[in-house]
């Protein structure tokens, strides 16, 4: 299987995984920190689902664009419908954080395989 088709497949994943762990949170903690807590763990799983998809490769976060962008299309179409059919105070509070946190994360863990990568070849 490809990477890129695996990644696509773990974004989806995300979506209804982020879907279910914000509103659980939201209902359970309040808005706020539920939304602390499901950007932290959308944060922590794009940076590793990135990290394993892209370790191994020195220059990842240059040369694997299109793994992070397959991984993360789903949020990013999903944002984009956010900021059409929401309102402004929603697309601010939840949007910004899932562009950061998603985005953000995907990008340090292709960086963190990166650095891995060249520390293991400098051992070899």
């Amino acid at each position: 299987m490809s990477k890129v088709f695996m990644a696509f497949l773990l974004g989806l994943f995300a979506f209804f995984l982020f879907m279910f762990i914000g509103e659980t949170g939201m209902s359970r903690l309040g808005d706020v920190a539920g939304l602390i807590v499901a950007f932290i763990l959308m944060a922590a799983y794009f940076f590793i689902c990135q990290f394993l998809l892209s370790r191994g490769n020195p220059d990842a976060y240059r040369k694997d664009w299109p793994v992070m962008l397959a991984l993360d299309a789903i949020l990013l179409v999903a944002l984009f419908f956010m900021i059409l059919a929401e309102r402004r105070e929603v697309v601010l509070s939840q949007g910004l954080g899932i562009l950061i946190f998603c985005c953000g994360a995907t990008f340090a863990g292709a960086v963190a395989a990166s650095i891995a990568a060249r520390r293991k070849a400098k051992r070899l």
